[in-house]
């Protein structure tokens, strides 16, 4: 069964940004987007991440694509992709992205998070309830209308701005996992997780205001963590937003309490048409840019 990030509904809830592309020898997908202002096309790996079966076949999927595509960037994590020795066989360059924070569920949950995250889990447990709704009974309505208080609470505005009809497509694949926290019978927090090659990954989470006054977030991924260790070997939850590991953001700490283990993941790209890459930069004025691909610097800012 094709789970997670790798079944063909998570590309094709992307729809709204671009065609999804299915590449046939290493059994990936990306999605096909027009370069604005021009006639030519580029590819991203789906957000947040990029997943295939056979990574060595994927410069082969790549070189059939060089008069359709400009350029490719996806990101991979550190459980699924190989070493970047590996990678840079495929791609231009590979560079170290941001640090995932995983649990390795073979060592005793109680030993493996931390005790402050252990005591505040418990404590929220007090007054909140959790239910687990697996795919295909999880119900839409409840988790836009959960996520479009994560948009407004943090004004978000690119890619991570899912449209209902997104969620329609990523809560229906097999095996998702949503934990949703309730008050007094309201949902408060929510957290989706997908199941895929013995790893579950942290895939979205939302949370209301009184949400956040509750901590339910500490609710939920302690109900997730006991739920799921009957079920996969690792959790990713996700990676972290500090780029100085001696100065870790509120994100990274909060996330470092749930794990046992880092992992490294990478950006990586190639440029499939050197000639219409160095226009487009030229046109765009991006020249000097150290963003990939230069001519989307500033996209989403």
């Amino acid at each position: 069964m094709i789970e997670g990030y790798l079944h063909p509904l998570y590309a094709q809830s992307f729809s709204n940004i671009g065609t999804p592309i299915f590449l046939p020898k290493s059994k990936g997908w990306l999605i096909k987007r027009r370069i604005p202002g021009t006639d030519h096309f580029d590819a991203m790996g789906p957000y947040p991440l990029f997943f295939c079966e056979n990574w060595e076949n994927l410069l082969d999927d790549f070189s059939a694509l060089i008069n359709d595509l400009v350029s490719i960037s996806v990101v991979v994590e550190p459980l699924s992709a190989p070493a970047p020795p590996q990678l840079k066989l495929a791609f231009d360059f590979v560079k170290d992205y941001k640090t995932h924070y995983l649990l390795d569920l073979s060592k005793p949950i109680e030993s493996a998070v931390s005790k402050n995250t252990r005591r505040n889990a418990r404590r929220a447990l007090r007054d909140l309830e959790v239910i687990t709704d697996i795919a295909p009974n999880i119900a839409l309505d409840e988790w836009d209308q959960l996520y479009k208080c994560l948009i407004e609470h943090h004004h978000i505005n690119d890619l991570r701005k899912f449209s209902r009809q997104a969620f329609e497509k990523q809560i229906a694949i097999p095996k998702t996992h949503f934990f949703k926290v309730l008050y007094q019978d309201s949902i408060v927090n929510g957290l989706l997780f997908y199941l895929q090659n013995g790893v579950a990954y942290s895939h979205l989470s939302a949370s209301t205001p009184k949400g956040y006054k509750l901590s339910a977030s500490y609710a939920a991924k302690w109900t997730a963590i006991n739920s799921l260790s009957e079920k996969v070997k690792f959790i990713n939850f996700g990676g972290g937003q500090s780029s100085n590991k001696t100065e870790l953001s509120g994100l990274d700490l909060f996330k470092e309490g749930w794990s046992n283990q880092t992992g490294q993941s990478y950006f990586c790209g190639i440029v499939l048409n050197v000639d219409k890459y160095a226009k487009i930069t030229a046109m765009k004025g991006k020249s000097n840019s150290t963003w990939f691909p230069a001519y989307r610097e500033g996209e989403f800012s």
